[in-house]
């Protein structure tokens, strides 16, 4: 059970059949509490055909290898997507570690600086059992950097059958396909005896490169992943104690849109929680540690220059905690909470050809944030009022970094056309070795060699006060009121803030470890910078009656102190020079603070035509701009949605889907964005229910085989290939897919 203070109002689940999704209502109490839920969009995996009503519940396909692309059936979310299974969390235009994203609650820190292992990456469609997306202002509750919304993702749980004879259940699942020839098998045992119970579970997901409508293979968005663990449930009336262990291990999977490949990512999660009641107060606790091993090559998998190879092994150790207490009192329901996460994030760059290149990207980088928070929720006449405040605290601190790039320096001169090729010209020729001397020597005055630039930058960082420590507020204010039987208005306001994460404080040498940013550019960070500030306000009515429901929200929020990459000034001049010899980027970007806005709405929306057939839809719409200078935000999806017809019996559920995206021409010059041109796509799908026992579903994704661009999908890093480096990376043509499901 959990206790947890729920925010107030209409859960809406989703029919997930393959890409063509649609928001579907379903009034429900909180299942897990006494409070009701909040307006949130919750997807639900739904295993087997015992429903009593299909249009309320979801779907998840299987050979899809990531979880976030269940995403883009939510109004106002969406995915920046840099390979199969790199899947970042964008909601309303905010994405990364703006989006608090949580498996069961625990917050989820990767080890890759540049997000190839994501916090939806942890997880597996068949072990999820639902996943959750705030819609308005997320409470203070949901996480610890909420200022971008917030994702928690309900894994599936041991159950307890309370029946002295051992009870076996569980489900087997496989699924195919057709355009990367991608392969999913998982399984899922539940044993149960007396008040004790046993979940075991397993997922591998294999596939190779995608083509797009037009032919082009589009390299490399191979993987290959395994998942496997196991939870185990000891449950009483009053009490519930669990641990969890969680495997994941990735290896030889593309990223096209960043600079290196997924050679490995190994990681280990352990969870240990609870519920419990003491007096009138509800409680629950839950401490978690995840364990990350990540390698990643610019080499093993794409075309490459063999003077540059370069691996970057990072290492990450989290520990997270959190203990609330929850009671109902006559003004209200009242809870307090604690929680907050340790982490330690490593990361070194080599070249497996030349022992003395060695450059430390972060070395023993300290990330701790610890929150306080607490929830008031009352009932006055037709309107419920929910108002949340938390005050957290952030800790950061980084070890001393050091660079060696010994004996690759000729070459990195030779590249640039600098001293090393006239040294060795004048070697060549003692005629003119005098003059060539002379060359040298200015040009060692005026252009400082790669070592020199890497010490300057090295002592900057190492003399610096690294230890740096920020405190701020959230606040969350979300009403509700039923204003007759079928309309109900949503006015939601808060403040929320963000502290720099260790990326944007201590890159020290011009990289792109940027957290998945992916627009090309190298990037340094900044150790003073400024906590971000966000004022948000959101506005939402639904209309729902017996055959329709429609709820729209507009949305407005101005951010203070946004971290936006700018150009260097003459400050930084070692590292803008040290980008342009090293990285060919004549524009490389400082994280600096900058002023934001944002703005937009969206709407779900459904029409029961008749008993069995049904219209629906979503549509999603936002503009990020910054208030500084006359530019946009980077990477900000543009207007898009879906329509779908469905049809449903006993039996079968059909969908047929039409997806529009606008072109995108509101692109970030500072970033040297792409404009995008808009797009539409055909999908079809169905599901059948064989017996009680046993599913099928299937379909066809982009059935016209249309040749697209996803604005998301950022740019082409690889060489040799179909499509030109830094032209943007084509989509996935006409696939067709199955899958089976079997419970017993």
């Amino acid at each position: 059970m959990n206790f947890t203070l729920k925010p107030i109002a209409l859960a809406v689940n989703l029919t997930i059949l393959g890409s063509s999704a649609m928001a579907l209502p379903a009034l429900a109490n909180n299942a897990q509490g006494t409070i009701k839920d909040i307006e949130v969009i919750t997807i639900s995996n739904q295993r087997h055909n015992s429903l009593v009503d299909n249009q309320s519940y979801a779907q998840g396909k299987t050979t899809e290898a990531d979880l976030a692309n269940w995403l883009a059936s939510v109004p106002g979310a969406n995915i920046n997507s840099n390979g199969p299974i790199t899947g970042i969390a964008q909601y309303r235009g905010l994405f990364g570690d703006r989006v608090a994203t949580s498996l069961d609650g625990h917050p989820i820190i990767g080890a890759g600086p540049n997000a190839m292992d994501t916090p939806l990456s942890y997880s597996t469609p068949l072990i999820v059992d639902s996943m959750t997306v705030y819609r308005g202002i997320a409470p203070v509750s949901a996480g610890m950097s909420t200022i971008g919304g917030a994702i928690d993702i309900s894994m599936r749980k041991a159950e307890v059958m309370n029946s002295e004879n051992v009870q076996v259940s569980g489900d087997l699942q496989a699924g195919y396909r057709s355009n990367n020839s991608a392969s999913t098998l998982s399984g899922v045992t539940n044993i149960a005896a007396g008040d004790v119970a046993i979940l075991l579970y397993g997922n591998t997901q294999t596939g190779d490169s995608m083509e797009s409508g037009d032919g082009t293979v589009i390299e490399l968005t191979d993987f290959d992943k395994t998942q496997a663990g196991f939870d185990v449930r000891h449950a009483t009336e009053n009490n519930t104690v669990g641990l969890s262990y969680h495997y994941t291990k990735t290896t030889d999977s593309g990223t096209p849109a960043l600079p290196m490949d997924i050679e490995y990512i190994e990681s280990s999660r352990f969870n240990v929680d609870g519920d419990f009641q003491l007096g009138q107060w509800q409680g629950e606790w839950s401490v978690g540690y995840l364990d990350a091993d990540h390698g990643m090559t610019n080499f093993l998998m794409r075309a490459h220059d063999p003077m540059k190879k370069r691996r970057n092994t990072a290492l990450a150790d989290t520990t997270d905690f959190k203990f609330v207490l929850n009671r109902e009192f006559s003004f209200g329901e009242l809870s307090f909470g604690v929680d907050g996460y340790l982490a330690t994030h490593d990361s070194v760059i080599t070249n497996p050809t030349n022992a003395m290149f060695e450059v430390v990207n972060f070395n023993n980088v300290q990330d701790d944030r610890f929150g306080f928070f607490t929830e008031w929720q009352n009932q006055y006449g037709q309107t419920t009022v929910q108002l949340g405040v938390r005050v957290k605290h952030a800790l950061s601190n980084a070890d001393e970094v050091s660079g060696n790039m010994a004996m690759n320096m000729a070459d990195m001169n030779m590249d640039s056309g600098m001293g090393g090729m006239d040294s060795g010209m004048g070697d060549m020729d003692s005629g003119m070795g005098d003059m060539n001397s002379g060359m040298d020597d200015m040009n060692s005055a005026m252009m400082p060699s790669m070592g020199s630039l890497l010490s300057d930058l090295e002592g900057d960082f190492n003399n610096a006060d690294r230890k740096v420590s920020d405190t701020n507020v959230d606040v969350a204010l979300s009403t509700q009121t039923q204003l007759s039987e079928t309309l109900s208005l949503y006015v939601g306001v808060g403040m929320k803030s963000r502290a720099p994460s260790y990326q944007e404080r201590y890159l020290w040498t011009p990289m792109e470890s940027t957290g998945g940013l992916a627009d090309g550019h190298t990037y340094i960070g900044d150790i003073d910078l400024e906590s971000e500030t966000a004022y948000q306000a959101d506005l939402g009515l639904t209309w729902q009656s017996s055959d329709f429901m429609i709820a729209p929200h507009v949305f407005y929020q101005n951010i203070d102190n946004y971290i936006q990459g700018t150009p260097l000034d003459m400050d930084d001049a070692s590292a803008k020079m040290m980008a342009s010899m090293m990285a060919q980027d004549d524009n490389p970007l400082k994280f600096s603070n900058v002023d934001a806005k944002l703005y937009g709405a969206d709407v779900n929306w459904y029409y029961n035509l008749t008993d069995n057939f049904q219209l629906s839809g979503i549509a999603s719409y936002v503009r990020g701009e910054r208030r500084d200078i006359d530019d946009n935000l980077y990477r900000i999806a543009p207007l898009n949605g879906q329509v779908s017809v469905s049809y449903h019996n006993e039996n079968v559920i059909t969908n047929l889907t039409l997806v529009a995206v606008s072109a995108q021409d509101d692109v970030s010059a500072t970033n040297t964005e792409q404009a995008t041109s808009g797009y539409g796509l055909v999908n079809i799908d169905i599901e059948y229910f064989v017996t009680a026992d046993f599913t099928l579903r299937g379909g066809v994704d982009n059935l016209l085989d249309r040749e697209y661009q996803n604005h998301l999908g950022g740019y082409n890093r690889v060489k040799e290939v179909g499509t030109p480096v830094m032209d943007r990376l084509p989509s996935e043509g006409l696939s067709a897919w199955v899958e089976a499901t079997y419970s017993f």
